[in-house]
Parts: structure tokens; sequence; C-alpha cells
């Protein structure tokens, strides 16, 4: 059965903020309370339990870089920030005015997050951050045997989540909506973590408000987007983690009709590897990473290209989608 709607931020969070970011509580986010108005946009709104004993830790306070930048080219970039790997195996990170910072410490399990003071809260600031802890996140991951995806996740009336696997604009969060207005659950709109499970692949989902289209309620899509609360379409429909059943990449090709196509499994990794670009920066478990991904693109994996046929026609998406499932 769903869980309950994710519980919000506290209104007024103490001097130290904790947070369980999974069920198992093996990963937590502590932030100090002045950073918690931007650290805020990025926390998944799950249940507030603190962890008490986690086994990998986040935590974000004010302050400088504590290190020199690196010059040479970075082994990875989300937005403007950069990555680097040192000599004993920590990735530094950093943005080009140096507001955003962190040193990440896979093999102890910590990353500490650095944010300058007095910064305005805007759009741009706020998702800077936001991709600090996201590669954080990711690279402490990792040693729990999971790994972070950037992808929607939805689950079908059997219990099972199908992964929505693309890009920014690749529909992922109207393909949500509309499946949550049918009565489908849903576990995220942005981000999913997999882990290995006795009976397959697990997806856990780190649900925030979804990136809608402004023009969605009138059915003509305006390529802008907002922030928008899902349990205004499904009230009670979040779940938190549920068995995968298969892989879906959407894609827009308006002027189409809405279709599934056939989907080969190395293509189904090269697509997965593209949103999980993470893997790279600790080869201490990039073998068990890659794995997981393999066992995901073993999945049921087809291409589902939307068209303007399904944008405001829910039913019709899930006629389409229900081949999918049928055939798994």
């Amino acid at each position: 059965m769903p869980t309950s709607s994710p519980a919000p931020p506290d209104a007024v969070p103490p001097a130290l903020l904790a947070r369980a970011l999974l069920e198992d509580g093996s990963l937590a986010l502590h932030a100090d309370a002045d950073v918690w108005d931007c650290v805020e946009p990025w926390v998944p709104l799950v249940p507030s339990e603190a962890a008490q004993s986690p086994r990998a830790l986040i935590h974000v306070e004010r302050g400088d870089p504590g290190f020199d930048v690196p010059n040479g080219k970075p082994m990875i970039e989300l937005r403007s920030v950069a990555g680097w790997t040192d000599p004993s195996g920590r990735v530094l990170l950093c943005e080009p005015g140096r507001r955003l910072s962190a040193v990440i410490d896979p093999s102890r399990g910590r990353a500490t997050v650095r944010v300058a003071g007095n910064e305005e809260l805007t759009p741009e600031w706020q998702a800077e951050v936001s991709a600090g802890l996201t590669l954080s996140a990711a690279f402490l991951l990792g040693r729990l045997e999971r790994t972070l995806v950037h992808a929607a996740a939805v689950v079908a009336p059997d219990g099972r989540a199908w992964l929505l696997v693309g890009g920014t604009f690749s529909g992922k969060s109207t393909t949500c909506v509309n499946l949550i207005r049918r009565g489908w659950d849903y576990l995220a709109d942005d981000h999913v973590v997999l882990a290995p499970g006795p009976a397959g692949v697990r997806v856990e989902g780190w649900p925030r408000k979804f990136n809608l289209d402004t023009g969605y309620e009138r059915g003509n899509p305006e390529g802008v987007r907002r922030r928008v609360d899902p349990a205004a379409w499904g009230p009670g429909r979040w779940r938190r983690a549920a068995p995968l059943g298969g892989v879906l990449f959407p894609r827009v090709e308006a002027p189409l009709a809405t279709a599934l196509e056939p989907m080969g499994e190395a293509e189904a990794l090269v697509g997965l590897l593209g949103q999980s670009p993470w893997l790279v920066g600790d080869p201490a478990t990039a073998p068990a990473v890659l794995s997981l991904l393999r066992d995901t693109a073993r999945a049921p994996r087809l291409r589902l290209r939307l068209g303007n046929d399904c944008y405001s026609d829910p039913e019709h998406l899930e006629n389409v989608v229900n081949l999918a499932v049928a055939g798994s």
C-alpha cells in the first residue's frame, strides 16, 4: 500500500538539522541552521527522522574552501561545480567563484560541504548548491553499494517501479503526473537510488516538488517550468521504495504519436551511465556500481516516444505504457 505523502522539512530547523536520507538510515545529512535556507530545496521530502548511526554523512556549514583548487581538468562537472580526485582518493568540489566547495572522503563515508555567507538566494545559486550536494551524495552512495541516478520512477498497479531515465525536458515529470492521475504511485521525478536486493534491483525515491511546464494544466506546453506539489494530482500516492519492473527512456517528439520502441541492453546501459556520471569518480566502487547498472539495463527496457497526443490525455499515455508493463 502507498505510504502517506512525504513530510515537509520543519518550519524552524534546530541549530543542527539532522535528516536520514535513506530508509535504512545509512546516509544522513547534517546542516547548520544558518545554511538551511539554501540546502532545503535539495533535501528529499522523505520522513524527517534523524539517523542515529549513519554509515555515511554529509555535513553542510558556512566557510571557504579548505583546499587549493586544482588547476588540472576536472574529472566531473555538474552545472558549474567541478570535481577533482586528489592523491589520497578524496573528491574535491568547487564552483568557479569559490562560493561552494566540498571535500568528500568516500573511504571514511564523510563529505563536508561549505557555502559562502551572504549569498542572495536566487534560483541559480540554489541550483549550484544542489549540484554540490548531489555529487556529495552520489560519491558516498557508492560505498553503500548503491548508486544515484538522474531519473524519475513511477509504480505500476502491480507494485513494481518503472524508471523514467532522461535529461532535462525529456518528459519525466509530465509522464509522472499523468500516470499519478491514472492511479499510479510514484517514487520521485528527478533522483532515485538503486540498490541490489534479494529479488533484484530495488528503487528508492528522493522526491522533491516536481518541475512541471507552466502550460500543463492548459494542455499547451510553454517550455518554462515551475515547482509543483505532486500530491495535488494524487494525495497519498508516494511510496518510498519498490522493486524494479523495467526502464523507460522518454523523449519528447511532439508531432508524432506516442509509442514504445524496442531498445537493446547495451543502449540502455549507455543511457543509464549518462545519468549517473559519478561512476568514474571512485575507482574502488566503480565495478559494483557498474554491475548494478547492468542489472538495471537487463530489466525490460523501451524508448518512450512522447507526442502531443498524450500531453493532456493521461488515459492514452497509460494505455501505451501498459503495453510495456504487460510485456515484462
